[in-house]
């Protein structure tokens, strides 16, 4: 985007043509500071003056090198009422590019850590607190202001102001805008390519919460609460998910051609849970009761009102094993998703605070009410194609936070509205990672170099054909930090496999080692 501060621009490029100090030329961009070099300008009203995004600089300050992280000139700030943000820009060696970042779950913080991939990169990035700060219910709840700023502003008028500063700064525009995010991050992501489509030349999307208003209550305190008995105890206990998951795997791991512990595509396992019920009057931690049976079927198919109409998705088989705690608790207890205070989601944005109370026949038509302001389902994506912006969309077909068969419903919707795979995939690909967690984690690894893909696809047009996935010898934790650094050292990396565009799926050669990408080769 081109701002109306031409007079800025030519006087800071001089500035920078004359190496002038860079902590001088940080510092002015707060507070309207004298500049050193050139006619002196007030950048603080020049940010207020943003169209759609007035901006307030808070500080502007050299942050110094640390680990492999570059110097950087780093300018917090927020846009009214409350949209928090935080740009660092290379002082040295920026790569010309900028990345935004998104956040996570309810955010309320800046996620300084989630940008440091690619500001080692030598990118300048961004990243917002969404609008609020901390992770309470009260930023949303009767906060129409609050639920736009979450819903799909706080991305986008982070996105200008980060734009502008970065001109301001270096005397020139980012060559490429990318953003990258993963569950609420995905979500911001998909708003951008919906509702923004000319914010971005590329997008990484994962594990995007697509139909974020009924998410929490269609499927986290569903998979939790199907296990809540009459006397409200749970049903099924802890212990007896290894064994369930180990006769899954039993039954439909060979279907792809390999014994491998991953299921390439858990949809085409059928496996029914009444194929262990316990004979009876028989008791064990080697069968399910008809009681426990129901509840494994009711995970498997995801959310139903009381006539049998279908809600939303359920758990893929295979996942039993990322069951607990959320869904499934040991020892008497429910999964910690079975109430507000146990989800990390919480009820922040339901129509009311009455959590425990969701009707399943009642209450899914009033989500309807916060639809405009926290989903990104609109499959029409031809603004963004018109843009020239590639689109990257990845799940992990274990995730227990987000269904992914809603991430694969979304896909094939938006291809059949586009037209077409051939007209889609030019464009917009989805990969489905086996044996993935959310965003990260899970038996099938989560090493994946997104960005030099994306890099790839938007400046030299090689559309990604295939991804490789490295499973790591030590999983990276739940935030998935420290962040891994690319090219991933061999040695912190057991197996590999290759991953292609949905619905394409790996198919082992029968030659060579099993843990070895180059031994497999897309399914006929």
């Amino acid at each position: 985007m081109k701002f109306v501060i031409v007079g800025l621009v030519l006087a800071f490029a001089a500035s920078a043509s004359a190496q002038t100090d860079m902590k001088a030329a940080c510092e002015q961009l707060a507070f309207g500071a004298p500049q050193t070099v050139g006619p002196p300008k007030n950048f603080a009203k020049t940010f207020a003056e943003l169209p759609d995004a007035p901006s307030a600089i808070t500080a502007a300050v050299i942050a110094p090198a640390e680990r492999d992280l570059p110097e950087v000139c780093q300018v917090d700030g927020y846009v009214p009422p409350a949209v928090g943000f935080q740009v660092r820009m290379p002082t040295k060696a920026w790569n010309g590019k900028f990345m935004m970042y998104g956040c996570g779950g309810p955010c309320g913080q800046i996620y300084r850590e989630h940008a440091e991939e690619v500001l080692a990169r030598g990118y300048a990035v961004a990243v917002t607190d969404m609008g609020h700060r901390g992770i309470g219910t009260i930023y949303t709840f009767n906060n129409i202001p609050g639920m736009i700023d979450f819903g799909y502003r706080a991305t986008h008028v982070t996105t200008v102001a980060a734009k502008a500063i970065i001109e301001a700064f270096y005397g020139k525009a980012a060559s490429r805008n990318y953003y990258q995010g993963c569950s609420t991050g995905g979500r911001q992501g998909m708003v951008e390519a919906q509702r923004f489509p000319e914010d971005f030349d590329g997008l990484i999307a994962g594990a995007p919460v697509y139909f974020q208003s009924g998410d929490t209550p269609l499927f986290l305190r569903w998979s939790a609460m199907v296990n809540k008995g009459a006397d409200g105890k749970p049903i099924l206990d802890a212990k007896k998910l290894p064994m369930i998951h180990k006769t899954v795997l039993a039954a439909c791991d060979a279907l792809d051609g390999v014994t491998d512990g991953l299921l390439q595509d858990p949809r085409r396992c059928t496996w029914d849970p009444g194929a262990i019920l316990c004979k009876k009057g028989a008791m064990g931690d080697a069968c399910l009761t008809e009681d426990e049976a129901q509840v494994v079927r009711k995970i498997y198919t995801g959310a139903v009102n009381s006539k049998g109409k279908k809600l939303y998705w359920g758990m893929q088989r295979g996942s039993e094993y990322y069951w607990t705690p959320a869904f499934i608790g040991a020892n008497g207890q429910l999964g910690t998703r079975a109430t507000a205070l146990g989800s990390a989601y919480s009820f922040w944005y339901e129509p009311s605070p009455t959590y425990s109370e969701f009707d399943y026949d009642r209450d899914p038509p009033r989500l309807g009410m916060l639809e405009p302001f926290f989903d990104a389902r609109n499959p029409d994506l031809r603004a963004l194609k018109d843009h020239g912006a590639k689109l990257i969309l990845y799940h992990g077909w274990d995730d227990n936070e987000i269904p992914p068969e809603a991430t694969v419903d979304y896909y094939e919707t938006a291809t059949r509205t586009m037209g077409g795979a051939e007209k889609t995939t030019d464009f917009f690909r989805l990969f489905m990672i086996p044996g993935m967690t959310h965003c990260r984690r899970g038996p099938g690894g989560d090493a994946i170099d997104w960005i030099t893909a994306l890099e790839n696809w938007v400046e030299k047009g090689q559309a990604p054909d295939k991804m490789v996935v490295g499973h790591l010898k030590e999983q990276q934790t739940y935030l998935g930090l420290p962040r891994l650094r690319y090219p991933v050292d061999p040695a912190r990396i057991d197996r590999t496999r290759p991953i292609y565009p949905y619905p394409a799926l790996a198919r082992w050669t029968g030659n060579g080692d099993v843990n070895d990408a180059a031994t497999w080769e897309q399914a006929k």
